[in-house]
C-alpha cells in the first residue's frame, strides 16, 4: 500500500530535511536521469543545488526504464514499484505562492514480487523517521491534510500564499 504526506516546504525548510536525512547514507536521483549518471547522496549542501521539481531517495539499488518518448526521450526514469525509493515531490514558487509538495512511497510488492522478499526494511523505517519529522516539526495546516515548515508558516504569515499545487489549489494557512 503507498504512503504520501503532503506539506509546505521552503528552500531553509529543505536544507533542515537533509541536514535530518544526512546520517542515512541515501542515494539522491533526480526523476529523469541520464543514463549511466552517478547518484548524489542526500547531505545538507545538497539541498542548495536541486534544480528539478521530484527527487528519489534511495535505500538501495534502484531499476530504471527508459522513456521512448516526449520532452525526456533517451533519459531514464526510476520505476517506483520495483526500486526502494521515496520519491520527493518539492515545493515550488509560482506566481508568488508556495505550492504544496509531496511524499510517496509504496512499501509493498504486489504480483509475484512479493515472494522474494519485498523492499528492505530500511525503506520502512525511513517512511516511519519522514511521517514522524512531519508530525513533531511541522505545523497542521487549516483546512487539515498538510504539514507547513517552520521557514514555510513565516512565509505565510509574511504575505505569501500557501496553495495545493495543482490547477485551482485551494487555499492553506497555518493552524495555531
Amino acid at each position: 500500500m503507498a504512503q504520501q504526506f503532503n506539506f509546505f516546504m521552503s528552500p531553509d525548510d529543505e536544507r533542515e530535511l537533509f541536514q535530518k536525512l544526512a546520517n542515512w547514507e541515501l542515494d539522491l536521483y533526480p526523476e529523469f536521469t541520464e543514463p549511466g549518471r552517478k547518484p548524489g547522496k542526500v547531505v545538507p549542501e545538497a539541498a542548495a543545488t536541486l534544480t528539478e521539481p521530484g527527487y528519489y531517495f534511495a535505500v538501495g539499488d534502484v531499476e530504471g526504464y527508459p522513456i521512448k518518448r516526449g520532452q525526456n526521450k533517451g533519459r531514464w526514469k526510476i520505476d517506483e514499484l520495483r526500486s526502494p525509493v521515496v520519491y520527493f515531490c518539492r515545493s515550488q514558487m509560482e506566481d508568488e505562492e508556495l505550492r504544496s509538495g509531496y511524499f510517496w512511497c509504496e512499501l509493498e510488492m504486489s504480483g509475484d514480487y512479493s515472494r522474494t522478499g519485498g523492499k528492505p526494511d530500511k525503506l520502512r523505517r525511513l517512511t516511519l523517521e519522514l511521517q514522524t519529522f512531519l508530525r513533531v516539526r511541522y505545523r497542521r495546516s487549516q483546512p487539515t491534510g498538510f504539514a507547513i515548515g517552520p521557514h514555510a508558516a513565516r512565509m505565510s504569515q509574511a504575505g505569501t500564499p500557501l496553495r495545493e499545487a495543482g490547477r485551482k489549489g485551494e487555499l492553506f494557512l497555518p493552524y495555531r
